[in-house]
């Protein structure tokens, strides 16, 4: 279990992803691709999650891979950073970043979304959805697989 965990909050990063026709920039890091940049309606979000304990391996299976294809294949996905606390590992958060509105809706209209989503509702014992407002705009998270 810990292992899975461990994977799971390692492996939300970039890999590839397809183009698009907004203004994009691209990193120069093993991996990523490019991305769209963070428009004025962008979305910072603090997914809250609480797991139950028989299910916790099973959900982060289904968090990961909803995770890495949505980095891989949305240019508008360019955040997906998981953490369990240590305490205890069924509370997990989740920093989304997605770089507008649109981008958003197109991410939980997508299969990969909808797949976890309708795949995990027995397995989540609360959510709490927190958007949030950055203190330093220009900080930006380089979230990206190696």
């Amino acid at each position: 279990m810990t292992r899975n965990l461990l994977t799971a909050l390692l492996l939300f990063g970039l890999l590839s992803c397809g183009g698009t026709e907004k203004e994009t920039h691209t990193s120069k890091q093993t991996g990523m691709c490019a991305k769209e940049k963070m428009a004025a309606d962008g979305i910072v979000r603090l997914s809250k999650i609480e797991v139950y304990p028989e299910f916790l391996d099973e959900y982060i299976k289904y968090a990961t891979e909803v995770g890495e294809i949505s980095l891989r294949t949305e240019p508008g996905v360019l955040t997906m950073y998981a953490v369990g606390e240590k305490e205890n590992p069924c509370k997990i958060t989740i920093l989304e970043t997605y770089a507008s509105r649109e981008a958003y809706d197109k991410h939980i209209a997508s299969a990969h979304f909808r797949k976890y989503k309708q795949g995990t509702l027995h397995m989540v014992k609360s959510l709490v959805l927190s958007d949030q407002t950055p203190l330093n705009p220009a900080n930006r998270i380089n979230n990206f697989m190696e």
